[in-house]
């Protein structure tokens, strides 16, 4: 079917982007508390549709590239369409192309509880060979007003996302043909991958699907104000929580290539103690834990070394004290300064808990091992990928230091983490963000996407500060042209039609090379070129880390 065909070859264009987007909002008003999840679905698709079930009609297809004369008239017969695309499905797919064939077939997975489902097959393209599709189907429940029957009733909608598959499906065969050639030496990590995509599979889909559920509790209690605060509540928690997953995936990613970037900038150990406790105070007194904070012997607070890092070792150890704790249990952290000279300071970090406990075979065997639990039911009751202890002994290491780990099942754990830093003798002191006030700085926020604009720009102008927008890098360097001299700062995207980051970057640089300039991305890998960005700070925004920013270059 040469409709379908060239589609699959090709990545889906910005304004493809958004007409899903306009849709979906339609579709879900309150979407936008999952606007990233979203966001990823429409960066992986190449072609969408959206669809009514219950009336068996395709309503739209989102497509730059299907030629004309070769969509169909909308909207159109369900049923006859995949009908047509059957006859190209491989033999040995039709069993996982019966799921979406029909508008029934897929009204009965909705009816029996499956609001998303994915399905993979492969098809004959004419001229072109094999390739696997990937159907990544969203339903949703509406309720319109029939003018035949004059009265209410219940319509299915969805939205199929279709992704080309077949270099994964390559990848992955080539990966086979090398784990058959040294199957012994790697097949205890074979098993724990297979099981870690099996746990993230379950990990990703409950969020993604209480996200979903909560969707239709606002929908159908618009109304009623204290449900609506309570379904946007439960969702927040549902996003952030699988915003970890997808960090602890990374961050172990990058430790198992070596790509994990140490920095050594100066940072005040105080100011990031604080931070921390104050995020930790927040999650303890939801669980009802009593959490305690000891500095003792602290002495130099301005060092020189990584502190995100830092906080990423002590986040991961406090967050397993507060999840496998127990009722009305507690927490007590130590710093401790255990010595120094003229340059260098070591700290001695202590978390122990009255939680759970792990036996001594647990500690010496599984602790640091991937994707591990202590208990087998701990994923019933324990969320997580098990990562997060992989993740600690991983960064105590790239750093230079060591970890020691004490437990007691049923009596609680105790961790050290030992690590040294270079003493920053300049005495610059940390900024207070909280104060700060950019109500004489204009800067120009640069981003095709409506909704990440929106919430930059909320931020911005918490701080009072004077924000001009370009929808595009092309936009951005002719802003910048007509005054060179007018803007304190640049945020700039990096992935925009027209003209991307870099390359606008790099002409506001023969414009104007002293403005700074931070990158805004939501690509794991992406590094800043330091020819022509300052700085650079990932998606989703996160105020505090936007208000460092501001500080360092603006305030």
């Amino acid at each position: 079917m040469y409709l379908l065909s060239q589609i699959y070859y090709d990545t889906i264009e910005m304004d493809e982007k958004q007409q899903l987007m306009r849709y979906y909002d339609q579709l879900k008003q309150s979407i936008l508390e999952n606007d990233h999840y979203i966001e990823a679905l429409m960066a992986m698709a190449q072609s969408i549709f959206s669809v009514n079930l219950t009336q068996n009609q395709i309503d739209g297809i989102y497509d730059n590239y299907m030629c004309a004369d070769k969509k169909p008239n909308l909207p159109c017969d369900y049923n006859a369409y995949f009908k047509q695309l059957k006859a190209n499905v491989l033999e040995g797919c039709l069993g996982s192309f019966s799921v979406v064939e029909s508008s029934q077939s897929l009204l009965n997975r909705y009816r029996a509880g499956d609001k998303h489902v994915t399905v993979e097959y492969q098809i004959q393209i004419p001229h072109q060979g094999v390739i696997w599709i990937q159907e990544m189907i969203l339903m949703s429940e509406d309720v319109i007003y029939d003018i035949d029957i004059q009265k209410e009733r219940n319509i299915v909608r969805a939205i199929i996302l279709f992704r080309n598959t077949s270099a994964f499906h390559e990848k992955e065969d080539r990966e086979k043909k090398k784990l058959q050639l040294a199957y012994q030496k790697v097949d205890l990590e074979s098993k724990a991958k297979t099981d870690f995509m099996n746990r993230m599979s379950h990990d990703i889909r409950t969020p993604i699907n209480g996200i979903l559920g909560m969707m239709q509790i606002i929908r159908k209690n618009w109304g009623d104000m204290d449900k609506l605060d309570d379904s946007l509540n439960k969702m927040e928690v549902l996003t952030k929580h699988l915003n970890e997953l997808v960090e602890d995936v990374l961050n172990m990613s990058k430790l198992e290539s070596d790509h994990m970037e140490i920095v050594n900038e100066p940072f005040d150990l105080n100011y990031m103690v604080e931070e921390l406790n104050s995020l930790i105070d927040t999650e303890v007194s939801l669980q009802n834990i009593t959490y305690h904070k000891h500095m003792e012997n602290v002495v130099h607070t301005h060092l020189i070394g990584d502190a995100l890092q830092l906080r990423r070792i002590l986040v991961n150890l406090l967050t397993n004290a507060i999840k496998y704790n127990k009722p009305n249990g507690t927490i007590d952290t130590y710093v401790r300064e255990i010595s120094s000279d003229d340059s260098k300071v070591t700290f001695e970090f202590e978390i122990k808990d009255t939680g759970i406990g792990m036996s001594e075979d647990y500690i010496e065997n599984h602790l640091f091992t991937p994707f591990s639990q202590a208990k087998q039911d701990a994923r019933t009751r324990y969320e997580g990928t098990g990562l997060g202890m992989s993740i600690v002994k991983g960064l105590v290491d790239k750093l230079g230091g060591s970890i020691e780990v004490k437990s007691e099942v049923g009596v609680g754990t105790q961790i050290k983490v030992i690590l040294a830093y270079q003493l920053d003798t300049s005495n610059t002191a940390k900024q207070d963000t909280s104060k700060l006030d950019l109500k004489d700085k204009r800067i120009l926020l640069v981003e095709d996407n409506e909704i990440n604009m929106e919430v930059a720009e909320f931020y911005l102008n918490a701080v009072q500060a004077n924000v001009d927008k370009a929808w595009n890098g092309l936009e951005a360097v002719e802003k910048v042209k007509e005054q060179p001299n007018k803007y304190s700062l640049i945020l700039m995207d990096i992935m925009m039609p027209k003209m991307n980051g870099d390359e606008a970057a790099k002409c506001i640089r023969k414009i104007n090379p002293s403005i700074p300039i931070v990158a805004m991305s939501a690509q794991s890998e992406y590094s800043i070129d330091q020819t022509i960005m300052n700085d650079s700070i990932s998606k989703p925004i996160d105020e505090q880390k936007l208000n460092h920013i501001l500080s360092k270059y603006v305030s």
